[in-house]
């Protein structure tokens, strides 16, 4: 699973320091010109529902390994972050499929979906299920793309991630009212405990 491509997504919960002050965009380029081996594309954006929450998302080849080359370089990213949040940041590491989910970031909307999978759901139906999901919105107008994953590791153990590229939130509130959205939709719902989803307008980093 260590060679596994994956997008790193970390939550910020903004202060005012976020918007005041340059720290953020000084600890993407700090990360940007770092020696991590892997790094590809970053993006970022804020919720579009919640302004005060920063999403920043990060392709690596692989799971990001800290080493001593590094551990300056990330001690100084995480006194820039730290600057600018009101708590310690969220960090998931996502396998999503298909990688990297590219359409999906350069859609004008993001649409991001985190749930926490049922413990007696069953994983082989349940992927089965967020496939047939997802395959629905291809054809439909104002979709750019949708990718999904496992959360890989401990600490958001149980926890799938969906993207889907929308035109606007507009096109997915229309998706959502057909009969294709609403059979497949269901089953999903039936296999989560919870869901939190949300808009980004993502920028490249």
């Amino acid at each position: 699973m260590s060679n596994t491509p994956v997008t790193e997504i970390i939550t910020l919960t903004s202060n005012d320091a976020m918007k005041t002050t340059p720290k953020f965009q000084e600890a993407v380029e700090l990360l940007r010109q770092s020696t991590f081996e892997g790094l590809q594309r970053m993006y970022w954006g804020d919720r579009v529902q919640q302004p005060g929450i920063r999403q920043w998302f990060i392709n690596w080849d692989s799971r990001p390994q800290r080493s001593e080359s590094t551990a300056a370089i990330a001690a100084q990213i995480k006194e820039k972050l730290d600057a600018v949040v009101d708590c310690p940041p969220t960090r998931r590491l996502v396998a999503f499929n298909p990688y990297p989910p590219t359409k999906c970031f350069a859609a004008p909307f993001t649409e991001v979906i985190i749930s926490t999978v049922k413990p007696e759901t069953d994983l082989n139906e349940f992927s089965k299920i967020v496939d047939a999901s997802l395959e629905v919105c291809h054809d439909f107008k104002g979709c750019y793309g949708t990718a999904w994953g496992y959360v890989v590791g401990t600490e958001h153990a149980n926890e799938v991630v969906l993207l889907l590229g929308w035109e606007s939130p507009e096109h997915h509130v229309a998706f959502m009212k057909t009969e294709p959205a609403r059979i497949t939709t269901a089953p999903y719902v039936e296999g989560v405990e919870d869901s939190t989803v949300f808009y980004v307008q993502s920028q490249d980093a």
